[in-house]
Parts: structure tokens; sequence; C-alpha cells
């Protein structure tokens, strides 16, 4: 009886002991290889009870390896490429490991299944029917392209792309069913989607009617680097992803994400000189002038009428007699070569259950038309976490600001209409030359002009005195949860379960000034667009 309690005594204490000793454990150290010489490179990690990676190290040269450990209640784990993965528990500090070939390979049969995925679960491409165009975003890298719709011009067959006009920042009008689209709405741009969310723009008191100008480019004002591809859904099929909204057609954008790797930062600058064509050719002053005085004396065939219109006669004694001697090419003043710059950066990179990629990009252009500057800054974050192999976590946010210097007139088409005999400036009486003020065609000038050239303002004086700002703000925060509650096997019944929040914010702030000075009519004849200050 009194051995039996001795060796109980004696186990008691051994455990114990062994149970301190694991405790102490903080560091291991050994070497690993196989049935010929030690192993360079094999990895060596410390895993807790869900297969997370706590701590790791390399083998050297030797096959010799050391690393700390968090836990000693954790298991250590060896691998190489082409043997067999030894999992062991912590309670040593020094493994001699020999690893065993498995090069006994087995057949391996992978089956990809190509979804298509809308604003829910993502449905097998089998199941649809419709006429859809994709591309890749690779074959425009290193291409001066600023938007999205620059990418499919062209491109996509049956998608018809008109710009709105020069402005910067006016967008484009895009119809990809054309007439015959199913909406009845005044509308008929396609439905944009970025990664599974629908761009509404049917923001607080806005007209569809003119929804595609300023308006649907904000839609685009995503930084063509930032996608990976882009889907085209042509036909009211797509009407099976997204209901009647996609009864103009779909075009479905898919942001790019980060990979498992080292970090890796990128940068890139585009440079882009963009002009105006000079058209028809346009009469100088002078010739301008003559053709009048021919148009006046054509009727009766005498010069009476045109003797009574002092603004076309160029006598000395009329007052304003240096204003109208000129000979200005209204189209040259209000146009320039315009220049954009581009400047891109991301940061990329991720392990075995997280990966992250961020972006910025600052866009800087003058317009071809003077006075006209547009910045743009973007920003996307995207972030992806392997919670296990059925759960994954991801967010993703988006900011653009925009800041677009605007004019307030339609400078080009005043340019072709202005009178080419007319001074930009006004001119000294006495010496002929400039001064520092602009000059606009007086009120009391021949009535002749009354319908005409006297409500066409000085477009110079507009471009630089009239102030149109435009402001915007443009945040897309969203958080995404999946989790395949049945497995992960497509071959067998699934129940996935995917839920998401998802937030617009939009802002919007204008900025007008318009000074009566760029007109000589009373200020209370004038309309209540250039009476609005702010």
């Amino acid at each position: 009886m009194r051995n039996i309690r001795t060796i109980l005594l004696t186990l008691v204490l051994q455990a114990i002991a062994l149970g301190a000793y694991s405790q102490a454990i903080t560091s291991v150290h050994g070497t690993v290889s196989d049935d010929m010489e030690p192993l360079i490179g094999a990895t060596v990690c410390e895993i807790d009870g869900n297969g997370r990676i706590i701590e790791s190290a390399i083998t050297d040269l030797n096959g010799n390896f050391t690393m700390k450990i968090q836990n000693p209640k954790d298991k250590i784990r060896f691998t190489y490429v082409g043997m067999k993965t030894v999992t062991l528990p912590i309670n040593k500090t020094t493994y001699e490991i020999t690893m065993e070939s498995a090069t006994e390979l087995q057949e391996v049969t992978v089956v990809s299944k190509r979804r298509a995925r809308g604003n829910s679960l993502p449905i097998p491409e089998r199941e649809l029917s419709y006429a859809t165009q994709s591309l890749d975003m690779k074959e425009f890298e290193g291409l001066g392209i600023t938007s999205v719709d620059e990418v499919l011009q062209g491109r996509i067959a049956g998608l018809d792309i008109i710009g709105n006009s020069g402005d910067l920042g006016s967008g484009s009008t895009m119809r990809l069913r054309g007439a015959s689209s199913l909406s009845t709405l005044t509308n008929a741009n396609p439905l944009i989607v970025v990664d599974g969310n629908i761009r509404d723009v049917n923001l607080d008191n806005f007209d569809m009617a003119s929804a595609n100008n300023e308006k649907f480019a904000e839609l685009l004002n995503i930084n063509p680097e930032d996608i990976a591809s882009i889907n085209v859904l042509k036909d009211a099929a797509a009407t099976a992803l997204y209901g009647s909204q996609g009864g103009n057609g779909v075009i479905e954008l898919t942001t790019k994400r980060g990979v498992p790797g080292p970090p890796k930062l990128t940068y890139s600058l585009k440079l882009t000189g963009t002009f105006q064509p000079k058209g028809y050719k346009l009469l100088n002053g002078d010739d301008y002038t003559m053709l009048l005085k021919e148009s006046y004396f054509n009727p009766e065939q005498n010069d009476n009428a045109s003797a009574n219109v002092p603004e076309i006669n160029y006598d000395p004694t009329f007052s304003e007699y240096e204003q109208y001697n000129n000979n200005t090419d209204w189209r040259e003043a209000v146009t320039q070569w315009g220049m954009r710059q581009n400047h891109y950066i991301t940061v990329s990179g991720g392990g075995e259950k997280a990966s992250f990629r961020i972006s910025g990009g600052f866009d800087n252009e003058t317009g071809t038309i003077i006075e006209q500057k547009l910045n743009r800054f973007t920003t996307r974050v995207a972030l992806d976490y392997n919670i296990s192999r059925r759960i994954r976590v991801s967010t993703n946010f988006a900011l653009t600001y925009t800041k677009n210097d605007r004019n307030s007139d339609d400078l080009l088409s005043i340019a072709l209409r202005k009178m080419p005999n007319l001074s930009i400036f006004e001119q000294d009486p006495l010496t002929g030359k400039d001064t520092d003020r602009y000059y606009q065609m007086l009120q009391t000038a021949s009535r002749i002009f009354n319908d005409n050239q006297k409500s066409l303002i000085n477009p110079v004086a507009s471009a630089h005195l009239a102030k149109n700002q435009q402001r915007t703000y443009d945040m897309t925060p969203e958080l995404v949860i999946n989790y395949q509650l049945l497995g992960t096997n497509y071959d067998k019944t699934q129940l996935n379960w995917r839920g998401s929040v998802y937030m617009s914010i939009y802002n919007e702030y204008i900025d007008r000034f318009y000074p009566q000075e760029l007109t000589t009519v009373a200020w209370r004849s004038l309309p209540s667009r250039t009476r609005t200050t702010n």
C-alpha cells in the first residue's frame, strides 16, 4: 500500500513539473532535414487552435531555425514544398525534424463556374441569357485616360457616347439601347453599378430631364486606375439581375482589391495636352464692316442707310470710334491650349488572412476655354479579412472631391457671333491704346443691333469677372459580410448569407457671382440670373 502511494505521488509531481516546464517555454530551436540533407527555406510556424499563424521562421543554409513562442498551448508546424506537413505540440525547446517526401500526387480536378454578381448574391451565368461585353482594364494601362466614358468610347458595340460640350466636367450622354429603350423616363442613360452597388442619381430636387450633363458625369467620377474590369449588359434581359431599372442597359464596374504578398508601392504621372480646332474661317473687322455696308446699300442702291450707322462708318468724330475700328479674333481670345496632369499612387499587399489596397489620385486640368480649371482628388480603400474559410469581411471606402471653376456663359458660342470690329478693352479716345477696363456695347448704339449684338456680352470679360465655382464631395463607405453556412462546395446544396451596409453621401456647393459691369443694361432690366450674387 505504501508503494502504491509513493508511485502516485511521484506521478503527480512529475505532471506538475512537466506543466511548469511547458509554461516556461518562450522559444524553440532545432534542425529540419530530409533523408539526405538539411532543408533550406523550410517554414516553421506557431499555430493556434483555429489554424491561424501566430509566429513563423525560416530555416537557414544548414536547416537550423530559432523562433519565439507566444503560447506553449499552441502547436508547431513544419512545412516544405514536396514534403509532408508535420504538426507537433510545443512541449520541448529543441526539435530535430526529418520530413518525408509527398511526391505521390493524385489526380486533382478543378471546376470553375462563372457567376454574375448583381446587387445581391452571385447568379450562375448559365441561368442568364443576355448580350454582354467585357473589358479588362489591363489593356489601357499607360494610356492617358481619365474617365470611364473615355474607356468605353468606340470599344462597346451599340454604345453611343456623345460629349455634352468641351467644358471641363460636362460629362457625356450615353445610349446603350437607343430610342427603343423600355424605360419611359426622359433619362435613357444606362444604369451604373459599382461593385454591385447601384449609383443612384435621384437626388432631391434633381431633374431627370437634365441628367445627361454634370450630374450624370458624377457617376463616372471613379478613377480609371481603380477599375479592374468593366462589364456591359446590353439588352433588356439584364433586368434578370437589376429589375426594370436595367431596361436601358447596365454598365458594371469592378474595382481592384489587394492580393496576398509583400507591400507594393506604385506611382504614375500622365501629362496630356488639349486644344480647340479652329473650325471655319471667320471675317476680320474690316471685312465684317464692309459686308454690313453692302447689306444696307443693296436694297436702296444708296449710302444713306449705312450713313446712319456710326458704328460701321469709321468716323473719327464719333465718340466710340476707337471701339469699332478693330480686327478682333474673339475665338482666339477665348481659347487656349489645355493641360491635364494625372497623379496616381497605390499601396497594396496582404497575407494569408487579410489583404488591403489603398489608392489616391489627383487630377489638375485647365480647359481649352480660358479660365476653366478642374481639380479632382480621389481615394479608395479596400480591406478584406478572412475570419475562416466560410466567413469573409470586406470594407470599402471611396471619396471624391472635385473643384470645378466653370464659365458663367457659353464663351465660344458668343465669340463666334460677336462683331470682330469691336475692341476687347476700352480704348483711349485720344491715343487709341487699350485701358484696363473691358468694353461692352452701349445700349445707346444703333437700333440695328438690338436683337443681336446688344445681347452679347464681352466673352473675355465674362471669363475673368464672373464666378461660377462648383465643389462636390462624394463618399461611399461600405461593409460586407459573406457567410457560407453549409460549406464551400458548389456541387452540393449551399446556404449563403450576404449582409452589407452601404451609404452614399453627396454634398454640392455652388458659388456664383455675375457683376453688373458685364452689361450696360439697367439693373432693373437684368434677368434674375445676372442678379444672383451667390
